[in-house]
């Protein structure tokens, strides 16, 4: 009797950790899917910001007389330390305001800074959530198993 009843507590035990096995699994399976997602998501919009980066600088160190885009005509902008994107940006945004923006010559200049600007804050955007979601309980316990670190944002603070 006393053996039967030891044998139930222990199966019931014995499924109960299984159960609880299972749901940590998915759960863990889950966190680290939404984790790789959402950091995919960041290095696509991050791809596109070079993009647009390269693109409008290009445009500007023609259309703006000077050495101010020497430095950066032979760096590959996907390359480049994010200070070094944040002040290639600063410096787009110090001399956009100088361009003709009526000028049919300037319209690409223009359409293509826009376009910049738009990547850029969705940009901030998703990588403000990263940040955010890598800072809270489960998520930071994996983003460190998984050597997530935050990443910079482009929005003047």
């Amino acid at each position: 009797m006393l053996l039967a009843f030891n044998l139930e507590l222990f199966i019931e035990i014995s499924v109960l950790l299984l159960l609880i096995a299972a749901v940590i699994a998915i759960a863990a399976f889950l966190i680290i899917r939404n984790l790789r997602i959402i950091y995919k998501d960041v290095y696509k919009f991050q791809s596109k910001f070079d993009i647009e980066l390269r693109k409008t600088a290009n445009l500007m160190s023609k259309v703006v007389p000077g050495d101010l885009f020497a430095k950066y005509a032979s760096v590959v902008v996907k390359d480049m330390p994010h200070d070094q994107k944040k002040e290639l940006l600063g410096l787009i945004d110090t001399i956009f305001p100088s361009i003709d923006a009526q000028s049919p010559d300037n319209q690409y200049v223009v359409e293509t800074h826009e376009n910049l600007q738009e990547i850029r804050r969705m940009l901030d955007s998703k990588v403000l959530f990263f940040n955010h979601q890598i800072s809270m309980f489960p998520f930071n316990v994996f983003a460190r198993f998984m050597n997530m670190k935050k990443i910079h944002h482009y929005t003047h603070q």
